[in-house]
């Protein structure tokens, strides 16, 4: 577990950002409420190593998704059948028995990705709402990657992760059922509105509270995003899906595997590097300048294109930065260095001005509900 670091004692930047501005006037532009067309949700690549043949080869997987879980690994000299079917088994063991249709009704689809949808439903015997991502699993190794997902969930409760509440087999879907978030994803939200810097700190303050706890656990999510942020109405704000995280060990202390996000990946995920917690540190950054700019860097290029771009021009810069303050510049650079070991820690950022100076969890209650109410609007006029 990393040792606590003061803001002052914290690994320098060269040189830093704000000793470099200090004297510059910073005239913060508040940008409209309504936000401007967005980019569709960007998917994560092949679950295992999709882009080792564009990055370079990696090295022997250190702590991959499957084996982050505990789920072990089939001897590949098997014949595919036996896998599949031992594979079948581990899952079975880890999620409950009996029919959820007759638990869950009332079902209404609110996502669809790569991995199946997310649905919110009534749990009638409780007598609330939750969320159910069905998951498909006819891809190579998904009922691995499923029960990596759902033991990463079980197995690390905290205020700022979303809470897992059961998982079942329905022919050939998992159902992970999840506590409901109201707010929907932090995407959504950036589709309709955009957020004040305060808004941002407070934002990025409980993404790190959570990553926190999951690095002290030695669990390393690696698919950061906004897609991948839930909020509430309350002004809770929660990391959700693990279908990537990997549970390093004091043995393996390092992941090879290059999965992710293109857009949201670390320069050392790109290069194939073995890399540790710290990638998902830059992706929080990423996802710091789409709070800012409504969206990813080069998330409009090809997958492909994203890694030359990462490699040939270095952490990516806003757009406008003269617009924002030196606090919110300095943060971006802490979390967005290219060498990992000057990059900041969670616990780190966590003390850092930009964050702490952020506004309250509830703040942000007004914020999700002026979104909820512009996306009600265009609704409206599509209907219309």
């Amino acid at each position: 577990m990393e040792t606590s670091v003061s803001f002052g004692s914290a690994p320098p930047l060269a040189p830093s950002l704000v000793e470099e501005e200090a004297e510059e006037e910073q005239d913060h532009i508040k940008p409209p409420a309504a936000a401007p067309p967005r980019p569709q949700q960007a998917e994560p690549l092949d679950r295992r190593s999709a882009i080792q043949g564009a990055a370079g080869a990696a090295g022997p997987e250190a702590a991959g998704a499957p084996a982050a879980a505990g789920t072990g690994s089939s001897s590949p000299g098997q014949p595919a059948e036996m896998r599949e079917e031992q594979r079948l088994m581990r899952l079975r063991s880890v999620v409950s028995p009996g029919e959820p249709r007759s638990k869950y009704t009332a079902l209404e689809e609110l996502g669809r990705g790569g991995f199946g949808a997310v649905y919110r439903a009534l749990d009638a015997s409780a007598g609330k709402q939750v969320a159910i991502k069905k998951m498909t699993l006819e891809e190579e190794d998904s009922e691995e990657l499923a029960v990596n997902e759902i033991l990463a969930m079980r197995d690390n409760r905290n205020p700022n992760i979303v809470v897992y509440l059961d998982s079942y087999l329905v022919d050939e879907q998992l159902w992970l059922v999840m506590e409901f978030m109201d707010g929907g994803t932090l995407f959504d939200v950036l589709r309709a509105v955009y957020l004040e810097e305060g808004q941002i700190g407070t934002v990025c303050r409980q993404c790190l509270l959570g990553l926190q706890f999951l690095h002290s656990r030695r669990v390393i999510h690696r698919d950061i995003k906004s897609g991948n942020v839930l909020m509430g109405m309350d002004g809770s704000v929660k990391l959700a899906d693990f279908g990537l995280c990997a549970q390093l060990s004091p043995e393996c202390s390092r992941c090879h595997s290059s999965v992710g996000t293109p857009s949201w990946m670390a320069p050392e995920v790109v290069r194939g590097e073995a890399y540790g917690p710290k990638v998902d540190i830059w992706s929080l950054g990423i996802t710091g300048l789409e709070m800012v700019e409504g969206e990813a860097p080069y998330q409009r290029e090809p997958k492909f294109r994203v890694f030359e771009l990462i490699e040939r021009n270095g952490p990516p810069k806003l757009q406008n930065p003269r617009h924002h303050s030196a606090l919110l510049r300095d943060f971006l650079r802490c979390c967005l260095q290219a060498d990992e070991d000057r990059r900041w820690s969670a616990q780190e950022l966590l003390q850092h001005p930009f964050v702490t100076s952020g506004q309250p969890a509830s703040s942000l209650t007004a914020l999700v509900i002026s979104a909820k109410q512009a996306q009600e609007d265009w609704r409206g006029e599509a209907c219309v």
